[in-house]
């Protein structure tokens, strides 16, 4: 299969990066990552102009600014959404934050939206999870940005890259990818005015558009409880990839990519 060649533009000086040709598709990405994440789904999902968002302080993106919050974050994808006649969301990890808020405050703007290892502002983390951000935190203070940061963040336990790292092939783009990052969101603020209003799975049963979620059979404790509360108090529909983590879309690529096909192609014949 013939690649299609990527290309570059900004939202308000946030990157997109886009490829293929057909209907579009918004692609928001996790923690510490950027657009490119996505190359591999996208190359197994022809048939759609796929555009890969690079969230404040990752990527090509700017930093948040100052009094920026979730909301006003959201207002703004979404703006350049409906200029760009992009009808679709499918988010990972911390990237649902932002889907879920742009759903919450725009539930008319996409036909379908697909949130993986799904996360909610404000909701708990395991106490290994909740700490590991403490030592990134310390570490960043005591010894600035480099190649030690990713290797702490992707350490097992706890579970976030668990799948990654049981994959090789996947472990070493990744570790190639989150090389890139930063860590600039680790002075002041950070991304902390991102989660500073709770969100609640209740508010997105108002969501006009199909609402799917998909979480692997091992992801973390409470990204399974999410997924619940989303199918219990929103409706969604959830489906499980067996032997998935906490990243299935990026640890079972072939398996991610016909399931969300199969999504795709359900709301475009509602």
């Amino acid at each position: 299969m013939t690649r299609s060649a990527t290309t570059r533009s900004t939202w308000d000086e946030l990157a997109i990066h886009a490829t293929g040709d057909g209907p579009g598709v918004l692609w928001l990405h996790g923690y510490t990552m950027r657009a490119q994440v996505w190359e591999p789904l996208w190359a197994l999902l022809p048939g759609w102009r796929h555009l890969g968002l690079d969230l404040p302080w990752h990527g090509e993106s700017r930093d948040l600014r100052a009094g920026e919050e979730l909301g006003a974050l959201a207002d703004t994808v979404v703006q350049h959404l409906s200029a760009q006649g992009v009808n679709h969301v499918v988010a990972l990890s911390f990237g649902t934050v932002l889907a879920a808020e742009m759903a919450i405050r725009h539930p008319g703007a996409v036909a379908s939206w697909v949130l993986a290892a799904p996360a909610l502002a404000d909701m708990p983390h395991e106490p290994a999870v909740a700490q590991r951000y403490r030592d990134l935190a310390t570490m960043y203070a005591a010894r600035g940005p480099g190649p030690h940061l990713s290797e702490l963040w992707m350490s097992t336990p706890p579970g976030i890259f668990a799948g990654v790292n049981a994959r090789p092939a996947v472990r070493e783009r990744m570790r190639a990818l989150i090389g890139q990052h930063s860590w600039r969101e680790l002075s002041g603020d950070g991304m902390r005015p991102l989660v500073a209003r709770p969100q609640r799975a209740s508010e997105l049963a108002l969501v006009a558009g199909r609402l799917d979620v998909i979480v692997g059979e091992r992801d973390l404790l409470t990204h399974r409880a999410c997924a619940r509360s989303l199918e219990v108090e929103a409706g969604a529909r959830v489906h499980r990839i067996p032997d998935g983590g906490h990243l299935p879309l990026i640890e079972e690529p072939v398996v991610a990519a016909e399931l969300i096909a199969g999504l795709l192609a359900s709301s475009l014949s509602r």
